[in-house]
């Protein structure tokens, strides 16, 4: 698969964007190609304000933008942080203002390790960080199943994610393939009935560090992007990508945060965190065989090449940076 001309995707954005009435200034336009889902457009307009254009990669991607826009409207008046609010969305394109802030970390499209900014607390996320991400994440969980059902946001109950879950394991198996012991280990995990008693709540579903705008002016979280992964889930799933980005110190340190600002930390809810992601490599693997990016395929390979942890043994895979040194706020 030919990845298309960076020159082009910008015409093509523009060009939807003028369709649609928005008058932009070309000169100011840059793509970010790095995102899974969407491409992404910053560009300013004849005023001077900032925009960010979303480009659906695949029709896939193109399928769950009417849930974003039910989310986005469902979590704006209960979080204490902002959320985009979408001026133009349709199958093809989305706009809207640029939130105030920058992106807390950055994922290398290499590596796919996560590096912090230092606006989050001097290249590492501080208390003010922690605190304020603990508290939003809170926020969204408490929110009432039944609102967010009203809200149009399809109900999903535990089964059912198991399900999804193991085709998905299933389909890596042969398309990555995956080493069978880290097979067996997952096969494992969703076996387990331990597992899968939570109750499922509205997640974000990919809270990483770049998905988490902070200041200006503060390492507090002002803003929360790309709600394209939002869906009923276990809560866990909201604290995958911060452990990848700041191993087991940063998530206990936000899973104290989340239990002050009112959040349930559930039985199990840690280890939960932990096999979670470790299976993001099998996610991973398996994205980079059907979108023809074997770069990703190869970086699954590569975190999978350690054995699994012993059963009974607390998964804590190296697929994160050194220790935090912060002590827990």
């Amino acid at each position: 698969m030919t990845a298309p001309d960076p020159r082009e995707v910008l015409t093509g954005a523009l060009e939807s964007a003028a369709s649609r009435g928005l008058s932009l200034r070309p000169a100011t336009a840059v793509l970010d190609d790095t995102g899974w889902d969407f491409r992404v457009v910053m560009v300013q307009d004849t005023e001077g304000a900032d925009w960010i254009l979303r480009l659906p990669r695949r029709s896939r991607s193109a399928d769950r933008i009417a849930a974003e826009a039910a989310v986005l409207a469902a979590v704006r008046p209960v979080l204490p942080v902002a959320v985009p609010r979408w001026e133009h969305a349709d199958r093809a394109f989305i706009a809207y203002r640029r939130l105030g802030g920058v992106p807390a970390g950055a994922e290398d499209p290499a590596g796919l390790r996560y590096e912090w900014h230092p606006a989050a607390g001097c290249g590492r996320p501080g208390t003010g960080y922690v605190t304020s991400l603990g508290s939003a994440l809170a926020a969204l969980h408490r929110m009432p199943v039944e609102e967010a059902v009203d809200a149009g946001i399809p109900p999903r109950e535990p089964g059912l994610v198991r399900e999804e879950l193991a085709r998905t394991l299933a389909d890596a198996r042969t398309a990555v393939p995956l080493p069978e012991p880290w097979y067996a280990h997952w096969r494992a995990w969703l076996d387990d009935e331990r597992h899968w008693t939570h109750q499922a709540r509205l997640t974000h579903g990919d809270m990483h560090p770049g998905h988490t705008l902070v200041g200006p002016g503060s390492e507090a979280v002002t803003g929360v992007l790309d709600w394209t992964n939002a869906a009923f889930d276990d809560p866990a799933a909201d604290f995958v990508d911060q452990y990848l980005a700041g191993g087991g110190p940063l998530l206990d340190r936000l899973l104290s945060a989340y239990r002050r600002g009112g959040g349930t930390v559930q039985p199990g809810l840690r280890e939960r965190v932990l096999l979670r992601a470790s299976f993001r490599w099998a996610h991973v693997g398996l994205l980079g065989a059907r979108t023809g990016r074997p770069a990703f395929t190869a970086v699954a390979r590569d975190r999978l090449a350690a054995p699994p942890p012993e059963p009974g043994a607390p998964p804590e895979p190296a697929t994160h940076p050194a220790p935090d040194p912060h002590a827990t706020p």
